[in-house]
């Protein structure tokens, strides 16, 4: 006899990795590095490039400051790479979640 377990649909991912961000590296590198970190693998062997998802020049320039050198507000983008939710905040956190 086999057991059927229905995931509740109202119940949020478990979140795989939590991390933040050095603002000295492009916010693209640390997605890559986060995802490849939840999927327990090298960046480079990753297999799906971050591009087929989202921009990562439009990435990197989302959360940087204003041309006048003043930050931008707060905020948050959320896409999928892989099998994992990625969440990245402006405030310099990315959640990857599964």
């Amino acid at each position: 006899m086999s057991e059927n377990i229905t995931e509740n649909p109202n119940e949020a991912p478990a979140i795989t990795e939590n991390t933040t961000y050095d603002r000295d590296e492009p916010l693209s590198a640390a997605v890559i590095d986060a995802v490849a970190e939840a999927a327990d693998v090298d960046p480079a062997e990753l297999g799906t490039p971050l591009y087929d998802q989202i921009d990562p020049d439009a990435l990197d320039n989302l959360f940087s400051d204003r041309h006048n050198g003043m930050p931008r507000g707060s905020g948050h983008v959320v896409f999928t790479l892989l099998d994992y939710e990625v969440t990245v905040y402006s405030d310099g956190h990315i959640v990857v979640r599964e």
